[in-house]
Parts: structure tokens; sequence; C-alpha cells
């Protein structure tokens, strides 16, 4: 069960969840020495996934360069910002780091969000469940806006977005758009989201 410390949501625990495609999922809240499972992520991203973080091919990336910046991406979570890792239990292990969502503060009132899911297990609802919660905490910490960038080719997050239901801002770029996710105010018109996602199409990959 969730726990609410000084006003803000914690998952001290594992926590299960079932996704809309009927999965189950085990959240916690990212740790300072969670970087392993950031890796296993990555090392489980495809060419176009790892383009989607990145913004930049990674297929030839020195591992280093990959630990250095999932440490500091896990030890973020001691300061400025709040993640979350999901966990699924798989054939042939349990408890396999399948997807990781993380807002970092701008602001008081503004932060940046990255979500990301290992290739074999996108489109089953767990990228969406992990915005969920990450939005609920948010929200809690007096968060009002929610900024990233998104792939115009990345169909899952424009999907995602889209279930989520609340009003998003794109600036187009390019190749890609600038988002603002209001968190107090809900989508009123199908076409917020019809306009961003005209040339594209269903989980997302913003990142880690």
């Amino acid at each position: 069960m969730r726990h609410v410390v000084n006003n803000m949501v914690k998952l001290q625990e594992i926590n299960s969840y079932q996704t809309g495609s009927g999965l189950w999922i085990h959240v916690r809240s990212l740790l300072p020495q969670d970087a392993p499972y950031l890796v296993d992520l990555f090392e489980n991203m495809g060419s176009e996934s790892r383009y989607n973080r990145f913004l930049q091919p990674l297929d030839q990336v020195d591992m280093d360069y990959v630990w250095t910046e999932a440490e500091q991406i896990a030890e973020k979570v001691a300061t400025v910002s709040y993640g979350l890792v999901a966990f699924v239990d798989m054939p042939e292990r349990d408890d396999v780091p399948v997807g990781a969502a993380r807002y970092v503060e701008l602001t008081t009132s503004r932060a940046e969000i990255a979500v990301s899911v290992r290739d074999d297990m996108q489109r089953k609802g767990i990228g969406t469940e992990m915005m969920r919660l990450l939005i609920l905490h948010a929200k809690i910490r007096g968060i009002e806006q929610l900024v990233g960038t998104v792939q115009n080719s990345n169909a899952p997050m424009w999907a995602m977005l889209h279930k989520l239901n609340y009003r998003v801002e794109h600036q187009s770029e390019g190749s890609y758009s600038e988002i603002i996710i209001h968190l107090h105010e809900s989508a009123h018109r199908r076409e917020d989201y019809l306009d961003a996602a005209a040339d594209y199409s269903p989980e997302p990959q913003l990142s880690w």
C-alpha cells in the first residue's frame, strides 16, 4: 500500500499493480543504489528506444559512460528528483527490472520527466501505470507542470499522453517536440492530442 509521509507519497515497499493489459508489475521508489537496474534497462533497449532517450544514436556507447549516467540519475533521488522502478516476474527469473520513471525538479512548480520501458515489455501498460504513479507523487509535491522532449516518431509516447487525460502543450522542434503536461488541467478536447500526434500514432520511452 502507499504510505504518505510529510505530504509526500513514498512507495516504501514493493507494491503490485495490474496494468491495463492485465500484466502485474511490482513498483517501488528508485533508490540511490539502483544504478544496476537502470543499466539493465539500457542493455535491453534497442537502437530506436535509445535514440528516443538520448536523441542520438547510441549503438556503440561506452558502458563506463552508461554506468556513470545511471549512478548520477539514481543518486539524484536523494536531493532534487523522485523516481520509480518497475519489476516483473519472468519465466527465467523473478523481479526483472522492466521500467523506470522519474522527474527532476526545475522549480518549485515545474519538473522534467523521463520514462523508459525495455523493448520486450512495451505496449503492456507499464509506462502508463508508472506515469500515473509519478504524477500522483508530483501533484502532492506541489508540481503543476511536467516537461519533457518527445521524438515526433515516438507513437507509444503520444498514445500514453492521451491515456493520461491532461492538457498537453507541444512545440515542434524539427524531429522532436517539447511538451508541457498541465497537472491541474484535464484535456477538454480530443484535438489537443490529435494535433500533437497527427503524424505518429500508441507507451513511452521518454527515458530513464
